[in-house]
């Protein structure tokens, strides 16, 4: 199989071997896929960056394909500390929740947008939870957000609710501190898209937990690095 000039991102590399890369990008029709290039400290070495649209061309069979060329769009980043450990937070999301070689094209959308608000606007968190929503549902777990799928009715501001992983919030009596605590108003604010509100911090708890269920309690490593997220 080849594919020739593919639109990507890179997501991540790690030295293999002595004189090649392993390559992982996110594509806007293959998603995640896994490359090994060859030729990293002769001719690709400079131009495998993140956060600058590239077109890649590869070839072979199996989860490691070979990285035959690679050509950079021009590139739009802005060397900011706290907008690069956010994108690094979001490829961190990407490799370990979406599975190799899922074709997404709605997913290499959203990632193009985020990254643009968030390189424009490093301070704005939002561009964050929405793209933390919006991840979740592309790979199968979207979010119900307005409706008691237990007693059937809808959700109301000002109750308190316990939100079920794929399936929904539910009334409960009082709220807790555990991350599945959430307000009424926070999931109809989150339902409309709507984070730019005072409900931002408690957006950020249980969009944070909610992840964490899905990687299985596995700590997402760039948190260590800033708190920006």
């Amino acid at each position: 199989m080849r594919v020739d000039l593919e639109p990507a991102y890179i997501l991540h590399t790690r030295a293999y071997r002595e004189t090649s890369l392993l390559v992982y990008a996110l594509t806007a029709d293959h998603g995640v896929v896994h490359l090994i290039s060859r030729a990293s400290k002769k001719k690709n070495g400079n131009m495998i960056q993140p956060l600058i649209k590239c077109y890649l061309t590869w070839s072979g069979k199996g989860s490691l394909l070979s990285l035959n060329k690679i050509e950079l769009e021009h590139s739009k980043y802005s060397r900011n500390f706290r907008s690069h450990v956010q994108c690094l937070y979001i490829h961190e999301l990407l490799l370990r929740l979406v599975p190799e070689h899922s074709p997404a094209p709605e997913l290499f959308d959203l990632y193009e947008l985020t990254l643009e608000k968030m390189l424009k606007s490093p301070n704005d968190e939002s561009c964050l939870r929405l793209f933390e929503l919006e991840l979740l549902g592309i790979i199968g777990h979207p979010l119900q957000l307005d409706f008691d799928y237990q007693n059937n009715l809808a959700v109301a501001a000002e109750r308190d609710y316990r939100y079920v992983p794929d399936a929904g919030p539910v009334l409960c009596a009082a709220s807790s501190q555990h991350w599945d605590s959430i307000r009424g108003c926070t999931l109809l604010a989150m339902a409309a898209a709507d984070f730019q509100t005072e409900n931002l911090p408690a957006m950020k708890r249980f969009l944070r937990g909610l992840l964490e269920f899905y990687l299985r309690g596995k700590p997402v490593l760039t948190r260590q690095l800033f708190k920006v997220n």
